[in-house]
């Protein structure tokens, strides 16, 4: 075939000036296939080709037609980019545009054919394919271009356009192309990463940074810097006139915006604590400004729990010592001020005045570190001691013994509770992690699960790294079996972390039947039945918690002292084994009393549990409502004289008759009116429950594996087809993949569009959601926490 083939005429050579002039791009800027020569044979066709395309759009015919362009045509390569000059939306390459339908047909042609085009994709063709897809707003649509002309085999060759396209801050394009080129060596982060991320277009330089852990840190340092400067502000406007930043948002340039950025991209990149230093210290500040208001305003932080997280938010750092030091004197409590002072050893000139006249007046409390100058504060629930026998009338107390209670830390006592646990018809379930101020992840430390008559505390910092066989094990008998009821307090949040924490559970599903959240409960009987509990609390006390759960059904709230601890700490103390034990076992003391009430008042209390079974689901696999045409029988809009007084959770529609006119322009503020009026909250789980394209809400979960599968089955097909040959492959799907793997389809029959998800997040991301109605592929990347802590943080809710 190359024998007959002959250079195109028409397309403009630009390899000449590129070895020369690096500014070649900006004089070849509107360099284009010329269409003054096109023959009257190539116009008339052009022409047909607009003219099925207007009647069929997207069609066998259009098809055909390219196909047999693309095989006529001495260069199909020239050819192509003939025909995109041709359109009329050159420029915009939409998903539904005849420009996109031409680039997505040859890239099917030329499936097969790369050996035999292999001479044709001339240095000059690609200068020109380049030029013509950076000029496109359509990502996906630069994307295919790149790959379809492989530009990657001549990367080198287009490090200067990539530069002129920064001069000409042309920031985005010039990112994407050192993306899709793996030029990530050649460009500093303060080429075109920075700017982007002040112009708020970080996920364009996301793409870019997933493929250089080098850049990742020199971002985030960067960012740290800036974060510590006295003047954050004023130093954002000279980084934006030094790297001539257009269109930057100068209203992320304050420290809260600017810190909830630094920790996100340390999270998302898993960096070390040490790669952003001032973010560290300015979230410690926080941490101790925390734990002081929890002991000396709120008086809900014990002693013991206090000097932990004390020692874990301050460590070394002398400032934070200092302020430590003044605070709590400045909170009334000068002893335990000396006591910090003996414990970090700060000189006598730099203690507050009547610190150190105390110390003067009693060498006795320096020697033991102010610890004796503490018991008149301490003594109200804080002893060690099991076998302290007097009430804590305040505070609602574990009822069981202390010999219930099993601490579970090796091979030998994991098998002896699994033993246990199989048998079981009804469990409480919680867990526990270290509070962390700093960027460290958190990471599960306790999980507790409590029966009827034993609770047992599974040690997952000795046990987590080990016991693989036990853990999985773990997951069939009790997780997985539907016949043991797992009650819960904020399920999805305590499931979560043991999913990410403890990944030889395996495939186990962690919620959905058998698991019964009892703020789920809670919401349902007091809003859809006249529910009443068997004692009051305050309106406002303690908010929609636990403890205030536990006190309108047991009548004494929980003592939560003991909250905030450092639960790595080995061995744990006594105090935080009675708060881990209680913090299970009362969820089945709560469930007992809502049943009982519920049977009192004549309230389906099993019926209503199916239906929390069901909300406990991921919104994403939620089956998605059907939806009936509704005769519209008047067209006037009247607002609800009475909106609902209690918060409702996210629903489909409001009643017939509930409508609001909303009086903002802005969409922000909008959702906001909506929301306040209806009184509706919005948790995470309901951010992108639905498809973004087609507005599906079933979803199917698939790993990294059969996405990669799903790839080389398209890769096949696209082969078939560009031959005209019929792909016979057997019926049916893999009910482990949840899709028809062969043909790359979903359930409902849809083609996954595995093809738009890039290289690069194929091979890193672990986990995909396919949309079952269109096809379209999602997974989790920095996008979600960028909304929830931007333009919805003041509205989901935790």
């Amino acid at each position: 075939m190359s024998s007959r083939r002959r250079r195109n005429p028409n397309l403009v050579s630009v390899s000449s000036h590129s070895q020369q002039d690096p500014d070649f791009l900006s004089e070849h800027k509107h360099c284009e296939v010329s269409l003054e020569d096109e023959t009257d044979a190539t116009a008339l066709w052009i022409k047909q080709l607009k003219n099925v395309w207007g009647l069929w759009k997207k069609s066998e015919g259009v098809t055909r037609m390219l196909h047999e362009y693309f095989a006529s045509a001495p260069n199909p390569y020239t050819a192509t980019l003939h025909i995109m000059f041709s359109c009329e939306d050159i420029h915009q390459g939409k998903h539904s545009s005849l420009l996109y339908t031409v680039m997505e047909e040859f890239s099917r042609w030329t499936a097969n054919k790369e050996t035999e085009l292999k001479d044709l994709l001339t240095v000059d063709i690609k200068l020109q394919a380049f030029i013509s897809a950076t000029q496109q707003k359509n990502v996906s649509f630069c994307k295919m271009v790149f790959s379809i002309y492989r530009l990657i085999d001549d990367k080198e060759l287009f490090i200067e356009p990539i530069r002129e396209l920064i001069s000409r801050r042309q920031y985005k394009e010039a990112c994407q192309s050192a993306t899709l080129l793996e030029l990530h060596q050649h460009f500093t982060v303060e080429d075109f990463i920075i700017q982007l991320v002040f112009q708020d277009k970080l996920s364009v330089a996301e793409e870019f940074l997933l493929g250089s852990p080098q850049h990742q840190r020199l971002l985030v340092s960067f960012l740290d810097d800036l974060l510590g400067r006295r003047n954050i502000k004023s130093e954002g406007e000279f980084i934006i006139k030094r790297l001539h930043i257009h269109d930057a948002k100068e209203d992320k340039l304050h420290q809260k915006p600017l810190s909830k950025l630094v920790a996100r991209l340390t999270k998302a990149y898993n960096l070390p604590p040490e790669t952003c230093p001032n973010l560290n210290q300015k979230r410690n500040e926080g941490a101790l400004q925390f734990l002081i208001h929890k002991r000396y305003i709120e008086n809900t932080l014990g002693r013991e729990s206090w000097r932990e997280m004390v020692r874990e938010a301050v460590g070394n750092n002398r400032d934070l010592q200092l302020e430590l030091i003044a605070c709590v004197n400045n909170c009334g409590d000068p002893h335990e001020a000396l006591y910090w002072a003996n414990t970090y050893g700060i000189p006598k000139h730099k203690q507050p005045y009547n610190v150190q006249r105390l110390q003067e007046a009693d060498s006795d409390i320096s020697q033991q570190q102010g610890a004796v100058a503490l018991v008149y504060s301490d003594n109200q629930g804080e002893q060690e001691s099991w076998d302290d026998d007097s009430p804590q009338y305040w505070y609602h107390v574990f009822p069981l013994s202390q010999t219930s209670i099993f601490v579970v830390d090796t091979e030998e006592g994991f098998e002896l509770f699994l033993e246990y646990i199989k048998d079981v018809p009804m469990v409480g379930i919680d867990s526990e992690w270290k509070p962390c101020f700093g960027t460290r992840r958190n990471e599960l430390a306790l999980i507790q699960i409590a029966s009827r008559e034993q609770v047992y505390i599974l040690d997952v910092c000795n046990l987590g790294s080990k016991c693989a066989n036990l853990w999985h094990e773990l997951g069939l008998i009790l997780f997985a079996n539907e016949n043991i009821i797992k009650l819960g307090f904020g399920l999805i949040t305590d499931m979560d972390m043991m999913k990410r924490s403890l990944p030889h559970l395996g495939g186990t599903s962690l919620s959905g039947k058998g698991y019964i959240d009892l703020v789920v409960l809670w919401k349902k009987l007091i809003q859809d039945h006249p529910f009443v509990f068997p004692y009051t609390v305050e309106d406002g006390a303690s908010g929609e918690s636990l403890t205030r759960l536990v006190h309108l059904c047991l009548g004494r709230p929980l003592d939560k002292s003991d909250q905030f601890s450092n639960w790595e700490r080995r061995p744990l103390r006594d105090s935080q084994k009675l708060y881990a034990a209680l913090d299970a076992y009362c969820l089945l003391e709560v469930y007992d009393v809502l049943s009982q009430c519920a049977h009192e008042q004549d309230i389906p209390l099993f019926e209503i549990c199916s239906e929390v079974m069901a909300d406990v689901k991921s919104p994403r696999k939620m089956a998605k409502h059907s939806r009936k045409p509704v005769k519209q029988k008047d067209m006037t809009v009247q607002e609800a004289s009475l909106p609902p007084t209690e918060p409702i959770p996210l629903c489909q529609h409001v009643p017939q008759g509930h409508c609001y006119q909303v009086k903002s322009d802005i969409v922000e503020e909008q959702l906001q009116e909506v929301l306040k009026y209806f009184n509706v909250f919005i948790t995470r789980q309901d951010v992108f429950s639905r498809c973004q394209i087609c507005n599906g809400g079933d979803f199917v979960v698939v790993t990294q594996d059969v996405m990669h599968q799903l790839a080389q089955a398209s890769q096949l097909m696209a082969q078939f087809y560009a031959r005209n040959q019929e792909l016979k492959l057997d019926e049916g799907f893999s009910t482990e993949s949840g899709v028809i793997i062969e043909h790359c389809k979903t359930r409902k029959g849809v083609t996954i569009h595995v093809d738009a998800v890039p290289a690069g997040v194929l091979n890193q991301i672990q986990e995909f959601h396919i949309c079952e109605d269109c096809g379209k592929c999602y997974w989790d990347g920095s996008h979600f926490e960028r909304l929830v802590c931007g333009r919805l943080q003041n509205i989901v809710i935790s």
